[in-house]
């Protein structure tokens, strides 16, 4: 079974871009118009396996945690935001790059659930 015929899911990765400031000179978040590829999603669980508890290490557990897969080659970074149908995520921490052996494989990114 290849790689991507395990990316079942549809998402949109959108970089943030420079927003300017508020007129009380806050921050503005601005994002792009994304790019919609083929991704995995996956819940992370507190009571789940080895892996997910040691993923979850210092995270908020009131929080829902998801894990993306994305194909090689993606561009996210920490500053990203993932939407799948209508769930926004945003990537916590730097996304990991996986190798095969000879070359990247795919990405990982670690998301929380954003509401409201």
């Amino acid at each position: 079974m290849s790689f991507s015929s395990l990316l079942i899911h549809s998402v949109t990765v959108r970089s943030r871009v420079s927003g300017g400031t508020s007129r009380y000179n806050d921050a503005i978040e601005s994002y792009d118009a994304g790019v919609v590829t083929p991704a995995r999603v996956q819940y992370l669980s507190t009571g789940g396996t080895f892996e997910d508890r040691e993923r979850l290490l210092g995270r908020d557990l009131r929080q829902q945690w998801l894990m993306v897969f994305l194909p090689a080659g993606t561009v996210v970074d920490a500053l990203s935001i993932i939407e799948w149908g209508s769930i926004t995520l945003h990537v916590d921490g730097v996304p990991m790059i996986k190798y095969d052996g000879v070359d990247a494989h795919h990405v990982e990114a670690i998301c929380k659930e954003v509401t409201g």
